[in-house]
């Protein structure tokens, strides 16, 4: 991190490459540079932080400060915040934010009465949710679900694994 005060990572994974990362990390490294400000704040592309399905994601440390679903307008704000030592709010994830707590009450809802459902019923129950298959398809690469084969020819199964378990409390 050399000596910086700010050490910005952002997630240029393929999920938040695809919603436009690399244009905001651009744009944000030109940001810095364009207000003399590199000395103070580090900026880095980084992999995935698990949060793809609602990026492009920023952390930044030591503030622990995660940005979610960053677009290129937010980047001049964003970078006065980072200046000013303050905070963009509408911006932050944290566990009270909706998008979390929609995660939360969907993986609450999928480990009861148990963590292996059949996989028509894990789709039903995210699209209950608000998800789609698209966002299936992203916890399972992400390793949130496990999708299985059924038993003796039976339905695949979807399993909620320890990892997003122990992320949500569940």
């Amino acid at each position: 991190m050399y000596w910086t005060t700010k050490h910005v990572l952002a997630c240029t994974a393929s999920h938040c490459a695809a919603k436009g990362a690399n244009d905001v990390l651009m744009l944000l490294r030109r940001e810095v540079l364009k207000r003399r400000l590199d000395k103070a704040i580090l900026v880095n592309n980084c992999g995935t932080i698990d949060l793809c399905d609602i990026g492009p994601n920023i952390v930044v440390y030591p503030d622990g400060v995660i940005y979610s679903g960053v677009t290129k307008a937010d980047v001049p704000e964003l970078v006065e915040a980072l200046a000013a030592g303050t905070v963009v709010e509408r911006l932050v994830l944290n566990p009270e934010t909706a998008a979390e707590k929609a995660r939360r009450d969907f993986y609450a809802a999928a480990v009861d009465p148990e963590a292996t459902m059949p996989a028509v019923d894990f789709a039903l129950l995210a699209a209950n949710h608000g998800f789609d298959d698209a966002w299936i398809a992203e916890q399972a690469r992400r390793g949130f679900i496990a999708r299985k084969p059924g038993a003796d020819g039976g339905p695949e199964t979807i399993t909620v694994t320890s990892k997003a378990r122990n992320r949500y409390g569940v």
